[in-house]
């Protein structure tokens, strides 16, 4: 068996595993952009008309945004759960909306590729000429799975991004797959260091975002459409927050689509409630009149780049009344970062000291150090692991974890092509 690293190679973004059985079938694991740097970065290049099958773990566009290229020239079938499907369409095309600079597909490549998909719902197989594809819950964001591929000989898992922690919005993702796998193809985004406890995270969040409001002031609280938009949201409403709060942007298609498929979640009645307690953003009478009261306003970007989240920072920026509440990692080189590092915001039409209140919380929906070594501790003894989807030294620290556990692990660098007996 061989696999080829077309991206997440020693680095967090731009997801593309290519899978070579033994019999020459070949699966492409994830096609996704990076929209860290100047411009959108992807994958290695693959030929379309080769692959047997496409699966997709979930719907963030650094798993899913190069997806539409493969329909240029091709016609592969597309396997990926219901949710993820429709949040990657609304990502996809919301992405060539947006994108400033050139994608190398349009529109008609995305319905191509929806057109070319499988669904699938959890511990659902899908058998393609005697190979078993089985996806299961990854915890991650809503639709999320890891992905296994049973030959009749080996197991191999694509863990996808995963969280083996519960969060307000999902159940932990399935532990079970990794004592089934002789190959696990695991993220190692968090290898260096554990998450702090979610319920301390959830209560000094729920603090500082009272605290501000009821002194008069405006939170922004920048995050990701899909996830953590929600999660946000299922907070707020588990807390009973008792203040207006705003929804806007993409995030407010993201949560018709999730509860659609509200089954999926932890508690569907929650997600409801918190829907229900947000008011949406519908035009832009509404915006200045949310920046005008004291209020929490959930808005895309989660980078402050593009979106209406880069208005809202440039009309509460001045104030130290309000605050900027930061939820997700912060991608280097992006207004968000550099807000958090120095300071200072900077957007096309404005550039100053932000004197508003800046805050970060650790919300992730990956899994920490101890998950991922607990992953390690539930496998085969004889698993291999091939390490993706972590910078190169929190794949180092990865890997160290699986020797020191008595398994093989590789971490293979960009384009390399490794042969892995099983």
């Amino acid at each position: 068996m061989k696999v080829k690293l077309l991206g997440a190679a020693q680095e967090v973004g731009r997801s593309g595993i290519l899978v070579e059985l033994e019999d020459g079938k070949k699966i492409l694991l994830d096609y996704g952009v990076s929209l860290e740097g100047e411009e959108p970065q992807f994958p290695l290049p693959v030929k379309p008309r080769e692959i047997n099958l496409v699966a997709v773990s979930h719907a963030h566009l650094d798993h899913s945004g190069a997806v539409p290229l493969l329909y240029i020239s091709g016609s592969p079938q597309l396997l990926m759960t219901p949710l993820t499907l429709s949040l990657s369409d609304l990502l996809i095309r919301d992405f060539l909306k947006l994108s400033k600079y050139y994608v190398p597909y349009e529109y008609a490549e995305v319905e191509k590729a929806m057109d070319n998909a499988i669904l699938k719902g959890y511990n659902e197989e899908y058998d393609i000429d005697g190979i078993t594809i089985r996806l299961s819950d990854a915890g991650h964001i809503p639709g999320s799975s890891m992905i296994s591929i049973d030959t009749g000989s080996y197991t191999i898992l694509y863990t996808g991004d995963y969280a083996l922690h519960d969060t307000c919005l999902l159940r932990m993702g399935s532990k079970s797959e990794f004592s089934r796998a002789d190959l696990i193809i695991t993220e190692s985004t968090y290898a260096e260091y554990d998450h702090p406890p979610r319920d301390w995270v959830e209560r000094e969040f729920i603090n500082t975002v009272r605290e501000v409001v009821e002194s008069g002031g405006t939170v922004l609280i920048p995050s990701f459409a899909v996830g953590r938009a929600q999660e946000i949201l299922c907070v707020l409403a588990k807390y009973d927050f008792p203040h207006r709060v705003y929804v806007d942007g993409m995030a407010r298609a993201a949560n018709d689509l999730i509860l659609e498929d509200a089954y999926l979640l932890r508690d569907p009645g929650l997600f409801e409630k918190a829907v229900d307690m947000a008011r949406k953003i519908r035009d832009w009478n509404d915006r200045k009149k949310a920046v005008e009261e004291p209020s929490v306003i959930i808005s895309p970007a989660g980078m402050l780049h593009g979106g209406p989240s880069e208005w809202y920072m440039e009309k509460i920026m001045e104030a130290e009344k309000n605050a900027v509440v930061f939820v997700s990692f912060a991608i280097p080189q992006t207004p968000a970062r550099q807000v958090l590092e120095t300071g200072v915001f900077a957007s096309p039409t404005k550039k100053g000291n932000v004197k508003a209140r800046i805050e970060w919380f650790d919300f992730s929906a990956h899994s920490g150090r101890s998950e991922l070594i607990e992953s390690i501790m539930i496998s085969k003894n004889s698993a291999k692991f091939l390490l993706v989807h972590g910078e190169p030294e929190a794949e180092k620290t990865m890997a160290k974890h699986v020797e020191e556990n008595g398994r093989m692990a590789v971490a293979p660098s960009l384009g390399e092509e490794v042969e892995i007996k099983m």
